[in-house]
């Protein structure tokens, strides 16, 4: 295995349990709704906590990485969202939950900056073919786990008994990509982290902050493409998409679908039909990283999609039973090739040295922004129902597609700035 490919695979696989860890919730939320004695909307808020991290959180670790190096930065984050994810298991209340679930949160929102940029920087060779394999394994993640925690429901009549087994997974994973060595990253130093505050460090930070200040002294001019702007604007449509259709899929066939409404176990049979109509997503998520490398105008790839996933959900908010599964599935099917198009382009339109920040801010945007879906898709969903929450989601795909054909127009735009940033003694 050459060594891009082995970055492709560590970061990939971080991928996965990244999402497994954030997808856990919506399979089990019906259950911990009826424990706790609480409300679609009150769950749904405690939760959007979580959320909102793990998307602000992308951000400053996008900083991080292009800071301390993609690799250090997602050995972090992975190590802390085991330990979080045995925090949620060990929960015993709301307010613990809540907390543990914001933790897991914000360690889950270091992957996507500091997996991808990892990419981005490390792998030359068919960039795009790496991007649509992350974009696959991540799916895995996102489609398998609801089937994961419908067994442990099943098997252990626990909805922690999920989180304590992907907390054992993530730490046995965090071990491995710890001892990996990939050219040119840095690796991560337990004793460097521990020592972080201390006198050697500040001296360093010191002379860093002298040499970069005296790089300075003339000020820099950049650029920032419109395109990318848009791209960004693009990714607040798709997170409220994504986050809200992954969010309430269980809860919708639970309520549609009459021979899971009437079984004895509706929530273990929603999490195995979730799963089995979502597992389609690792087509498009493939197909959406292998056609980049293929077409010559891959900003149309984002766009077009959502002009098909628009139609596709306005009819998921009227039809029920078997028409209902059939337009669910070519929902997943479709759907789920935008974010390896999307990651795609925004390595294209940033430079190299601030993919991490590029990256940070775009799953700010979905994830974190994004995350305003659970708490206002709840509320919908307790006053109107859930098919009236993916009428609105249609609506808000259709205004998607219009911004991704923008990005195509205003290719060849850039603003033009100049920022110097002193700091006075």
């Amino acid at each position: 295995m050459t060594d891009q490919q082995k970055t492709t695979w560590l970061a990939s696989f971080s991928h996965f349990i990244t999402h497994g860890f954030m997808t856990l919730f919506p399979a089990v939320m019906g259950v911990i709704a009826g424990e706790n004695s609480m409300s679609f909307f009150a769950i749904g808020l405690i939760a959007n906590i979580g959320y909102f991290l793990y998307g602000v959180g992308a951000f400053p670790a996008g900083w991080l990485a292009d800071r301390f190096g993609s690799k250090r930065v997602l050995t972090v984050g992975v190590m802390g969202m085991s330990a979080a994810s045995v925090l949620v298991a060990a929960s015993t209340g709301p307010v613990t939950f809540g907390v543990a679930y914001a933790l897991l949160g914000a360690f889950a929102s270091i992957h996507h900056p500091a997996g991808l940029s990892l990419i981005a920087r490390r792998v030359t060779e068919n960039k795009g073919k790496a991007l649509g394999l992350h974009g696959v394994l991540g799916n895995v993640g996102l489609f398998m786990t609801p089937l994961m925690a419908a067994s442990c429901i099943w098997l252990f009549h626990s909805w922690r008994a999920a989180y304590l087994i992907y907390g054992c997974f993530g730490v046995v994973f965090s071990i491995l990509l710890y001892r990996a060595r990939i050219p040119e990253e840095h690796d991560l130093n337990l004793g460097e982290v521990m020592t972080c505050c201390g006198p050697a460090a500040r001296r360093r930070r010191r002379e860093e902050r002298a040499a970069r200040k005296e790089a300075a002294a003339e000020p820099e001019t950049s650029f920032l493409p419109v395109a990318l702007l848009l791209l960004f604007a693009g990714s607040i449509l798709s997170g409220f998409v994504f986050r809200g259709s992954l969010t309430f899929f269980p809860a919708l066939l639970r309520q549609e679908v009459h021979f899971i409404a009437n079984s004895d176990e509706p929530v273990v049979m929603a999490g195995y039909l979730t799963t089995a109509v979502l597992t389609l997503g690792l087509i498009g998520a493939w197909f959406g990283g292998w056609i980049n490398d293929k077409v010559r105008r891959p900003e149309f790839v984002p766009a077009v999609i959502f002009v098909c996933i628009a139609p596709l959900l306005y009819l998921i908010s009227k039809y029920s039973d078997n028409r209902l599964i059939v337009v669910s599935c070519l929902f997943s099917l479709i759907y789920y090739a935008w974010q390896p198009a999307q990651n795609y382009l925004i390595a294209r339109y940033s430079k190299k040295a601030s993919h991490g920040v590029s990256f940070g801010v775009n799953f700010f945007l979905i994830f974190g922004l994004g995350s305003i879906a659970t708490a206002s898709g709840g509320y919908v969903t307790d006053e109107y129902g859930v098919d009236v929450f993916y009428w609105l989601m249609s609506m808000i795909a259709a205004a998607a597609a219009v911004t991704g054909f923008l990005v195509y127009a205003v290719r060849r735009y850039r603003f033009r700035y100049c920022l110097n940033l002193e700091r006075s003694e």
